[in-house]
């Protein structure tokens, strides 16, 4: 099964308009990724400004940002699905930066808690439009790779998004660290939206008649719902972690803003580049030897990062927690930009961003939603018995969700009885698909 968009990705490859798209996706990725982590640097003393418990920090850092997230997610994604995809991006952009920046000047939990929802509004469009971009650019060989460096974009977002954030928060505050963050987003939309025109084509008769879609169809298609849980409980992990970590090393190890901003900034980041981009290039070479590697590897990655955090999080100075946890997000996001690659196989041109989209509002509400609300609350359960140290054991105990991700990467990858067998055929002439043709046909 070879169609029309995949013969449209393997001749244009890897090309110098490709690759000011695939630049320009990649710096919307960073400011994503920046906006959205920033405010994880700063959570001490936003706690102690607005008066709020751990919980509360939670709610804020995950479910605010999470419940529109997902929520918007689809319905944008059928937009840009159907319309114009650069420039629903790049509003999109704006809108998250512009909500960044007024976040600064939230006085209550209720206000930073709003403004956080937009948050997610804005950078709901962001994955699922640029995955659709990448995909009708690029043939099933290709997209781990281009996936890969859009995601590496976001861990580089990561890394100088907390290190600055957490030297202006130290010396200037948190509210006008939170308001150059989303100030810098504005310039950055302008030069993603020049470096993606001419993006999208003339919508054809079968894209025109994608608004007869029924999302229980794309439930459906083969491995779908494991790969979906596996995507969910990494987030699970990752958010709950990420979004505590420099908190942990504040209360457990003493550390300052910016030496916290600095230290887990360039280890989340450079760790989870450095990741990123190694599972990428590895993909690429494995998947032509068996297609199931951009799920066996994911499901390895995540099993050897879990002893890796507990060193971290168990460890008695910064210096050694710092080296273990660098380590641990280098070896996790090996599998990141790989599993969202291969996801794309389950997905057709005609609803690939309303794919995405159900994909990440599932993995949203679950992972940046649940996550650091659920480590959150795990701290203040254990509060009274533990004291300081029970951020370290509600972290320790998040990990373990990898775990249960991998099993359900290795879930995904067993053949299918609808339609054709997992990966048959996907190394081969192009073809990315795991859906039977029948499932092109709009409900």
């Amino acid at each position: 099964m070879h169609n029309a968009d995949d013969e449209r990705a393997e001749v244009q490859g890897w090309s110098k308009s490709s690759g000011l798209v695939v630049f320009g996706l990649t710096l919307a990725s960073f400011f994503n990724y920046t906006d959205r982590n920033a405010i994880a640097v700063l959570i001490e003393p936003i706690k102690k400004s607005l008066s709020l418990t751990d919980t509360q920090v939670g709610l804020i850092t995950g479910l605010a940002f999470a419940l529109f997230y997902a929520i918007m997610g689809v319905p944008i994604a059928r937009f840009a699905d159907r319309g114009n995809k650069s420039r629903i991006l790049v509003t999109c952009f704006v809108l998250w930066s512009v909500m960044t920046a007024l976040s600064g000047a939230a006085t209550t939990f209720l206000g930073l808690f709003v403004l956080r929802l937009l948050v997610g509004v804005g950078e709901a469009g962001c994955i699922p439009t640029s995955f659709a971009i990448i995909s009708e650019r690029f043939s099933a060989n290709q997209r781990p790779f281009a996936i890969s460096i859009f995601q590496a974009g976001g861990r580089l977002g990561v890394a100088l998004g907390m290190a600055g954030a957490g030297v202006v928060g130290q010396f200037l505050g948190w509210r006008l660290a939170l308001a150059l963050v989303g100030a810098a987003g504005i310039p950055a939309a302008i030069l993603v939206a020049w470096s993606l025109r001419g993006v999208d084509r003339p919508r054809t008769r079968q894209v025109a008649e994608f608004q007869k879609t029924s999302l229980t169809t794309i439930l459906r298609f083969p491995g779908f719902v494991p790969l979906v849980a596996a995507i969910s409980l990494t987030s699970f992990a990752n958010y709950g972690i990420s979004q505590w970590v420099p908190a942990f090393f504040v209360r457990s190890h003493g550390a300052s803003l910016a030496a916290v901003g600095v230290w887990i900034g360039l280890s989340s980041g450079l760790g989870g580049l450095a990741g990123t981009l190694a599972g990428g290039v590895a993909a690429g070479h494995l998947v032509k030897r068996h297609p199931n590697w951009d799920l066996w590897l994911p499901a390895a990655a995540n099993v050897l990062a879990v002893p890796l955090f507990v060193a971290a999080f168990l460890s008695s100075t910064v210096m050694i927690a710092t080296v273990f946890y660098f380590a641990a997000t280098m070896v996790m996001t090996v599998g990141g930009g790989v599993a969202l690659a291969a996801f794309q196989r389950f997905t057709e041109v005609e609803h690939r961003a309303t794919a995405n989209a159900l994909m990440l509002m599932i993995s949203a509400l679950t992972g940046v939603g649940l996550g650091p609300v659920a480590v959150g609350f795990a701290s203040d359960l254990m509060n009274a018995q533990l004291g300081v140290d029970s951020l370290r054991w509600a972290l320790v105990v998040s990990s373990l969700a990898l775990v249960a991700a991998s099993y359900f990467y290795l879930m995904a990858g067993r053949p299918r009885k609808l339609g054709q067998s997992f990966g048959e055929g996907a190394g081969e002439a192009g073809n990315d698909s795991l859906l039977p043709r029948r499932a092109h046909r709009m409900e």
